[in-house]
């Protein structure tokens, strides 16, 4: 039997500490206990969200009235190269236990903030390696229709910063086949350790915030040239980093009253104190804009609106 709550606060199960109250909140480990909730969220005709790590999404200030869905099942099974994580497992503490079975490939992924299942939702990556790169099969539960499939690598649909399913939200990933191959552990600790110097050298490190908040946009010759210019680096597959167009506009640093653009890394959000959603999507709204009326680019958010 699933433990339902009412009127829990949201805050406090995002990396953002922004929420207002769920009308429902469940945790859920296993298969059985994530289609009880579903059943439950039917039977009183009401929306439900899944909530993974609670990095990557914004709650309303008034809450979410409906069901949220907590998943926490963590459990990692290895097969020689294989190992099938649980969706709720911490993507850093996944990647650690790669390591220590001396396993490559999520070495460019260290330091990404939430869970298995949120970053495989959501192609989550770095420095050229994404989800999608060490994914062999995920197991789904469609809500929809009550049943449970495995998706290939191929049929997830990856593509920058997305999925099948954050495009079809009723498929709820339970659990995640990962194949990797056998590596040296010195190399990939050091792999690693270099990885999370180079995130921390970009953004300071345990702040309030929901991860990057727009998606690397993809632009025209004009604008990556522009790029390519002032940084010397070059753009990949025409897109150019939303923190470099931010800061072109003079967002760095913008505040607007908690909510404030990174210090180090402009497509940061960081709620300095007691920030509000309404504070984050004043400040989105500006950025966007700024960046339209400067460059003629659209800005999308990879942060995940609820509640509103």
């Amino acid at each position: 039997m699933i433990d339902i709550r009412e009127e829990v606060k949201l805050a406090s199960f995002t990396t953002f500490d922004i929420g207002g109250n769920a009308r429902y909140f469940v945790e859920i480990g296993n298969l059985d206990e994530l289609e009880e909730a579903i059943a439950f969220a039917k039977e009183k005709e009401i929306h439900y969200f899944v909530l993974a790590g609670g990095s990557n999404v914004l709650f309303s200030d008034s809450g979410f009235d409906g069901l949220v869905i907590k998943i926490a099942n963590d459990s990692m099974v290895m097969h020689g190269g294989e190992i099938i994580c649980g969706a709720g497992t911490d993507l850093m503490g996944f990647l650690t236990f790669v390591s220590d079975n001396e396993l490559t490939g999520g070495e460019n992924l260290a330091g990404i903030p939430g869970s298995v299942g949120g970053a495989v939702r959501g192609n989550a990556g770095a420095f050229g390696t994404e989800m999608k790169d060490i994914v062999k099969e995920v197991h789904v539960y469609n809500a929809e229709i009550g049943k449970t499939t495995v998706f290939t690598n191929e049929q997830c649909e990856f593509t920058y910063r997305n999925s099948f399913f954050k495009k079809n939200p009723q498929y709820i990933i339970i659990s995640v086949t990962f194949h990797f191959e056998l590596g040296n552990k010195g190399e990939i600790d050091k792999a690693m350790y270099n990885t999370i110097a180079k995130r921390n050298s970009k953004q300071i490190q345990n702040i309030k915030s929901a991860g990057s908040w727009f998606v690397n946009p993809t632009v025209d010759d004009r604008v990556q040239k522009m790029f390519e210019l002032d940084t010397g680096q070059k753009s990949h597959g025409g897109r150019v980093p939303a923190g470099w167009l931010l800061q072109s506009c003079n967002v760095f640093q913008k505040r607007i009253g908690d909510i404030q653009a990174g210090v180090q890394h402009a497509n940061y959000f960081i709620n300095m104190g007691k920030g509000t959603a309404e504070q984050a999507l004043q400040l989105s709204t500006l950025a966007k804009t700024r960046v339209r009326d400067e460059f003629g680019v659209q800005l999308k958010e990879e942060v995940v609106l609820a509640g509103f």
